[in-house]
């Protein structure tokens, strides 16, 4: 199996910075708040109520030696009204505050990087627009490859490659880094992350 250059860019020679562990349970409240949100929850089914068929017993009640029932429109028949199911009202947006949000983004890239599955990469090595020098240096892996500024290039480079997956640094979250089996961070990127992280690393507690 083809791996990943890992490369050590100049002036961050380690990831070190990324050591803040979080409670589980921050991470799993983040990933379902932005899952929910990701889609617009507008499903919908119809109740017996709501089903245009007949409401005549299908049969008598007694003398049949069969469990008694009432319509075909009842759940237990196929075709028949769904109970419980979608309504088609999305509800309120679920949310998480601004505090939660970045520990919860410091705490997933601690979390890779202690599994060995965050790495840097140098863009500068990617020269021109060569898809072919960008695939040598990132591998055949499937990786997400966190940018921030880069040059047009760096873009027409990257975009034919079906394994990377590109996310620009201030726009990253849980979700997206959960999804991606590895995740690859340009010295930009970096950069940005450091800085955006920086006000919640100072906290060590895993609450």
């Amino acid at each position: 199996m083809a791996t990943t250059k890992k490369t050590t860019v100049a002036g961050q020679p380690d990831l070190s910075f990324f050591s803040l562990e979080v409670a589980p349970s921050l991470l799993t409240q983040a990933i379902y708040v932005y899952q929910e949100n990701s889609h617009r929850g507008m499903s919908k089914v119809q109740t017996r109520g709501e089903l245009g068929m007949t409401t005549h017993k299908i049969y008598k009640q007694k003398g049949t030696g069969n469990a008694r029932h009432g319509s075909k429109s009842a759940p237990t028949y196929v075709g028949g009204g769904v109970v419980f199911g979608p309504r088609g009202l999305k509800l309120t947006p679920k949310a998480l505050n601004q505090k939660m949000k970045l520990k919860a983004l410091a705490g997933i890239l601690s979390l890779y990087r202690k599994e060995d599955r965050l790495s840097l990469v140098d863009a500068s090595e990617i020269k021109g627009t060569s898809t072919k020098v960008a695939a040598k240096l990132l591998g055949k892996d499937n990786v997400a490859l966190v940018h921030f500024e880069e040059n047009p290039d760096f873009f027409k480079a990257i975009g034919n490659l079906k394994n990377v997956s590109l996310y620009a640094a201030n726009r990253l979250n849980v979700f997206k880094i959960a999804t991606s089996p590895k995740v690859l961070l340009t010295s930009s990127a970096y950069n940005h992350l450091v800085a955006r992280l920086t006000p919640v690393m100072s906290i060590k507690s895993a609450k």
